[in-house]
C-alpha cells in the first residue's frame, strides 16, 4: 500500500509509505488521501489527524516521473492536477486539528499536502524546497499563493531559485510552526496520537543564515518582473548575487519568467483563486518540451543537463510570459468548483466552505487566520 491510513484514539495517521520514492505523491494516492480526509472530516470520533512520511523523508514532490512516462496520455496530466489542487484546497478548508512531521525531505507537492494545516513541525533535518524551476514547471500546489505572502520578496527568492531551506530559515519566516529533535520524534507522535500534545521544543533563531542576513538584499534584488531580476543581479557586485545569478542561469528560462509573473499577480489574491490559476497554468506547462525536457534531464536519465527552449532569458518574447494567456489544450473547467460535486464533499463543503480571508501581511497571521476560519 502505497498511502497508509490508521486510527487510534481520537487521531487519524496518515501515512506516505513510498520511502524509495521519497514518498513521492502519486494520483491514486491522491485520491485515496481525499476521500479519507473528508471521510474523517465527519466523523465525529476524529479530533485530530496526524501527517507522516514512512523511512526518512516527508515527502519529495508529486510524482511528476509518471507524467514524463506516461506524456502521451494527455488525461492523465490533466486528472493529476485536478485532482492534487482540489487535495489542496480541502487540506485548507479541514475543520480539525492538522499535524504534518517534516522530516527530511519536504519538496512541492509534499508542502502542498501540509502547508495549510494546523502545526508543521521541522527537525534538525528537515530539507525544504520548491525546486520546480528546475524542471520546466513552477512553484505550485498553491506555491503562488504563500510565496507571495512572504516577506521581503523572499518567496520569490525562493521559488525561482528554488533554494533549500533548513530548519532555522523555516521557523524565522513562519513556514515550520514549531521544532522537535530528530531523536525525540517517536515520543513527539505517541504523545501526540494519545493525548493530542505537541511538546514543542524551544529554538533559538540563527540570524547568521544566508537568507536572514540577505534578506534586505533579497528584497531589492527580486524586485519587479524577471527581466528587472536579471538586471538587478547583474548590476550587483555582492557576492551573493553573484551566485544567484549563476543559480538563475540554471534554471529554465520560461518557468523563471512565468513563475515571477505568477507569485507578483498572487498578491491579494486567495487561495483558491491561485490554485485555479494554477491548474490552468499547469495545463499549458506540462505540454511544453521544457517540462518533458527538465524532467527526463533531473528525474530519468539525471544527466542535469536539460535544452531549454528559448534558452536564455533575453529570448523570450514578453508576449508569452501571461501565465493564463492561452492555454494548448481546450480550457479547464474551474477546478475548485468540480470538487463540490466530488464524493463525501458535498456535505463538508456545502456546510463551511465559504471563500478564505483577505490576505494578510505575513504567512504566520495567514496561517492564524485560515485556522480561525475552520473553527
Amino acid at each position: 500500500m502505497e498511502i497508509i491510513f490508521s486510527e487510534k484514539k481520537a487521531t487519524g495517521i496518515i501515512t506516505l509509505n513510498r520511502p524509495k520514492a521519497l514518498n513521492a505523491l502519486n494520483i491514486e494516492m491522491a485520491k485515496e488521501f481525499s476521500d479519507k480526509l473528508q471521510e474523517w472530516d465527519l466523523n465525529d470520533n476524529i479530533k485530530r489527524v496526524l501527517l507522516v512520511g514512512e523511512g526518512n523523508h516527508f515527502c519529495a514532490g508529486g510524482d511528476v516521473k509518471s507524467l514524463f512516462l506516461t506524456k502521451n496520455q494527455n488525461n492523465h496530466k490533466k486528472e493529476f492536477f485536478k485532482i492534487e489542487y482540489q487535495l489542496n484546497y480541502l487540506i485548507s478548508q479541514f475543520k480539525k486539528e492538522y499535524l504534518s512531521i517534516w522530516n527530511g525531505v519536504v519538496m512541492g507537492g509534499g508542502v502542498g499536502l501540509s502547508i495549510y494545516g494546523d502545526h508543521r513541525l521541522a527537525t534538525d533535518n528537515t530539507k525544504f524546497a520548491m525546486p520546480e524551476t528546475s524542471i520546466g514547471f513552477f512553484p505550485d500546489v498553491g506555491g503562488s499563493y504563500f510565496l507571495s505572502n512572504l516577506p521581503k520578496n523572499v518567496g520569490k527568492y525562493i521559488g525561482l531559485t528554488g533554494k533549500l531551506l533548513e530548519v532555522n530559515d523555516l521557523m524565522f519566516l513562519g513556514l515550520a510552526t514549531n521544532y522537535f529533535k530528530f531523536d525525540n520524534l517517536q515520543s513527539l507522535k505517541e504523545n501526540y496520537v494519545e493525548k493530542g500534545i505537541i511538546a514543542e521544543e524551544k529554538f533559538e533563531i540563527d540570524y547568521n543564515s544566508e537568507v536572514i542576513k540577505n534578506i534586505d538584499l533579497i528584497n531589492s534584488l527580486f524586485e519587479g518582473d524577471i527581466f528587472k531580476i536579471f538586471e538587478n543581479l547583474k548590476n550587483n557586485q555582492s557576492d551573493f548575487a553573484k551566485k544567484t545569478f549563476e543559480t538563475l542561469n540554471k534554471k529554465c528560462p520560461m518557468s523563471l519568467a512565468i513563475s515571477t509573473k505568477l507569485i507578483n499577480d498572487a498578491k491579494g489574491k486567495s487561495l483558491k483563486e491561485c490554485l485555479e490559476t494554477e491548474y490552468q497554468l499547469s495545463q499549458n506547462v506540462v505540454y511544453r518540451d521544457d517540462f518533458d525536457n527538465g524532467v527526463n534531464s533531473v528525474l530519468v536519465t539525471k544527466d542535469h543537463n536539460p535544452k531549454w527552449n528559448p534558452s536564455k532569458i533575453t529570448e523570450i518574447n514578453i508576449e508569452e510570459i501571461n501565465p493564463v494567456k492561452s492555454v494548448t489544450t481546450p480550457p479547464p473547467k474551474p477546478m475548485i468548483k468540480e470538487l463540490l460535486l466530488h464524493p463525501f464533499s458535498i456535505r463538508t463543503l456545502i456546510i463551511r466552505c465559504a471563500s478564505l480571508s483577505v490576505l494578510p501581511a505575513s504567512f504566520s497571521s495567514m496561517h492564524k487566520m485560515s485556522s480561525a476560519n475552520r473553527k
